[in-house]
């Protein structure tokens, strides 16, 4: 049985794909942002997609309705797309790839998307993906890497991408970077720590850092001063909001201690590649540190009503068509 559904076949030169997927690899929307921000960009044509019947469990990942004025507009069901950028301006094209981790059929679901890549001589893939860690939002957003090979990990060390060999519990993103090296398609991800305590909001400042280092490993050209910019006030009313509660900004500077205190035990390891500086699939432990639910409810109430202010003026441009 075939599970991808082809809308149109589109003639492709060895292109390269970018992909992410929501959910566990996905901390802080940060993975699904970026690919999104590449749609919102490029506008890409929708070309394929991986049947969800077969993948999820619609009571732990549900389908969605809209509505307006009480009308039921449409169900929505989770989506894995693949779109298509004929890039003449690029050695090779371009599939951007947005889905939902699936629950169930690992193996099948990953050879259905390797049958896809071969489908049209996929050339090199990037997998997107994000993780919690005891970080704070002040620093700068750390990257680390994994790739197939030793050419591509050149690429990754040359824009400072710091490698990891963690071991230990994969989401999605793993499984599918081994598959696609056991094809011996050319494979690689960017990893993307984010503050565990705004873990519930949609961090555009990881965003922006994922972007950056894409752009910089896929030699995109992309004009990225918007996001980046975007990031910087997103930092900035982070800040203002610790600062107004006494124990939201003492659990922040602990976290700058700490992350100062790692940054100069690094140093001493420097020429040791193998260090194992940040791992996606590690669980975050806060430790002794004090807990930052006020910070989290601050932000969280920030981030919904730019949401709100942001949906009503979208509900009010679609009423002006």
């Amino acid at each position: 049985m075939a599970f991808v559904h082809y809308l149109k076949k589109p003639e492709l030169r060895n292109p390269v794909v970018v992909a992410a997927f929501a959910g566990w690899n996905d901390a802080a929307d940060a993975a699904t942002t970026a690919v999104k921000f590449l749609i919102d960009r490029w506008k890409p044509s929708k070309f394929a997609e991986i049947e969800a019947e077969e993948f999820f469990v619609f009571t732990e990942t549900r389908p969605t309705i809209s509505a307006k004025k009480g009308v039921l507009r449409a169900i929505s069901w989770p989506s894995n797309h693949f779109l298509s950028l004929i890039t003449p301006q690029f050695e090779r094209d371009i599939i951007l790839y947005l889905g939902v981790e699936p629950q169930l059929k690992w193996k099948t679901f990953t050879s259905s998307y390797l049958d896809v890549c071969k489908r049209f001589n996929v050339s090199e893939v990037l997998l997107l993906g994000a993780f919690l860690a005891n970080i704070p939002h002040s620093m700068d957003v750390p990257i680390s890497g994994f790739s197939s090979n030793t050419e591509t990990l050149g690429r990754l060390l040359e824009i400072d991408v710091q490698s990891s060999r963690y071991e230990g519990p994969t989401g999605m993103v793993g499984v599918l970077q081994d598959t696609l090296r056991r094809a011996n398609i050319p494979v690689s991800s960017l990893w993307a720590a984010a503050p565990h305590y705004l873990a519930a909001t949609p961090n555009i400042k990881v965003t922006a850092a994922l972007l950056t280092y894409l752009n910089s490993f896929l030699s995109f050209n992309l004009d990225l001063s918007d996001i980046q910019a975007d990031a910087q006030r997103f930092e900035e009313q982070i800040t203002m909001l610790v600062e107004r509660d006494p124990e939201a900004s003492a659990y922040v500077r602990k976290l700058e201690e700490q992350a100062g205190e790692i940054s100069d035990d690094d140093s001493k390891h420097e020429d040791d590649e193998d260090e194992v500086l940040l791992n996606p699939d590690r669980p975050v432990g806060t430790g002794p540190l004090p807990s930052a639910d006020s910070l989290i409810r601050s932000v969280e109430e920030l981030l919904r009503k730019e949401r709100e202010n942001n949906q009503q003026r979208s509900d009010f441009e679609e009423e002006d068509e």
